[in-house]
């Protein structure tokens, strides 16, 4: 590898590093203003976080645009945001577009696919909130047709897969 390679990456690997407490206090002062109920200052902080991947900013962007705080309140980009935050494996978000899905969009095969990953993940600590994501996911089995089922079923298979190393 070339000097100037070496630096590039010395470089980017300090960048990073010095980037990373700066991520973790914008997301305590996010979590402080929301405690305050300054509602514009959390989002405006946790905005460049979540389009920066951050699945916890991507969740509280979800619960902000769910109910209107420091935004419009808008439940497409509710669910969009919470998608982003579940496909990362944040469990909160996954009941939460599961339940948006359900609910308010109707999209039964999305909303049973995610609450089916809650259910069959191996989570310590969460038997609660997946004896109620297996509940719900069961009544909307309910609605669903078996292709509908078996297609859901499929997608959840396929995510736990990609994700649960």
């Amino acid at each position: 590898m070339g000097r100037l390679a070496v630096r590039f990456i010395m470089s980017l690997v300090m960048l990073l590093t010095l980037g990373l407490p700066v991520l973790a206090d914008n997301l305590d002062d996010a979590k402080a203003a929301i405690k305050q109920r300054d509602y514009n200052t959390a989002f405006s902080l946790y905005l460049p976080l979540a389009e920066q991947g951050n699945q916890e900013a991507q969740y509280a962007l979800g619960q902000m645009y769910s109910k209107g705080l420091g935004t419009e309140q808008d439940v497409t980009t509710a669910a969009s945001w919470y998608e982003k935050a579940a496909d990362q494996g944040h469990l909160l978000s996954q009941v939460q577009v599961g339940r948006i899905y359900f609910l308010i969009t109707n999209d039964l095969v999305k909303a049973h696919k995610w609450l089916n990953v809650i259910t069959l993940r191996k989570i310590e600590g969460a038997k609660k909130l997946q004896l109620f994501a297996k509940q719900m996911r069961n009544d909307i089995a309910k609605e669903m047709t078996p292709e509908e089922i078996e297609q859901a079923e499929k997608e959840a298979q396929d995510w736990i897969l990609k994700n649960e190393k």
